[in-house]
């Protein structure tokens, strides 16, 4: 190719390699009380039996204990680790805070499938288009999502394409190498609650799924409160507003009945923060 002008075009030199198209940048927090929705969530997962049957060719009489069993032991050898490759965890339980205004509330996915777990996050994030945060979003999170969306066909809410958080409203705190409830304790906040045996894949098994769901929920309302905490360290929220925030979190905790929220009330110091 030249920069000659062909005929029926115009001669005006276009970049090369082409631009990519402009994403407006979706608006994350600024300095200052809070006006964009702020929305922390959590996740609790399982080995994904099913596709660890597809990958490996198990047959169907063989338990699904076994056949977890065989990817954890892989994966132990392969890394040293107990935890399962992101794309073999299925999520089990979605608990989202979400803070809208002078409102905040804290919601479960519920006992539904995956498909309709995700589908019931996105259609949040879709519809209030907050600050998205969770405790270890960019290691963990955000790119299990991602790729449980596309095992299931899910579609991602559409400021999710965008690239950077800058652009994708979100807002991941730097602290994925730390534990979200050795944080929690820390800043003073409860320490989060104990799945009984502690494994959430042992707990499902025997048919415990609102234990899981119950330490999902303090685990997203920990990291909107530690979100916030950090918001006063980096100077984008001042101590009156951290202060407010804080109380008003609270204050709808201790509105409510269910015994995971009752202890965690209990637990809270009346001077944290």
């Amino acid at each position: 190719m030249t920069d000659r002008a062909r005929p029926g075009c115009s001669s005006r030199r276009l970049p090369w390699p082409p631009r990519p198209p402009r994403i407006q940048p979706f608006p994350l927090l600024q300095a200052g009380p809070t006006v964009t929705p702020i929305l922390a969530f959590a996740l609790a997962t399982i080995p994904d039996v099913a596709g660890i049957r597809t990958l490996y060719g198990f047959a169907a009489d063989i338990a699904d204990s076994d056949v977890a069993e065989f990817a954890l032991q892989r994966q132990r050898a392969r890394s040293g680790e107990d935890g399962m490759p992101l794309h073999l965890q299925r999520i089990v339980a979605v608990s989202w805070t979400l803070r809208l205004g002078d409102e905040i509330t804290c919601h479960s996915g519920g006992d539904a499938d995956e498909a309709a777990l995700l589908q019931a996050l996105f259609a949040q994030v879709a519809q209030h288009a907050p600050c998205v945060t969770s405790w270890s979003g960019a290691a963990f999170a955000l790119p299990l999502l991602r790729y449980r969306a596309l095992i299931n066909g899910i579609t991602l809410p559409p400021h999710w394409f965008a690239e950077g958080t800058a652009q994708s409203g979100l807002a991941a705190l730097p602290y994925a190498t730390i534990p979200l409830d050795d944080m929690a304790r820390l800043c003073g906040f409860p320490a989060l609650p104990v799945v009984a045996g502690g494994n959430p894949w042992e707990a499902y098994r025997a048919g415990r799924l609102g234990e899981i769901q119950a330490r999902c929920d303090i685990e997203a309302m920990a990291t909107y409160l530690l979100f916030q905490r950090d918001r006063l360290v980096q100077g984008t929220l001042d101590a009156a507003d951290y202060r407010d925030a804080v109380a008003q979190a609270r204050g709808w905790v201790g509105q409510q009945a269910a015994p995971h929220w009752r202890d965690f009330l209990a637990a809270w110091p009346p001077t944290e923060g």
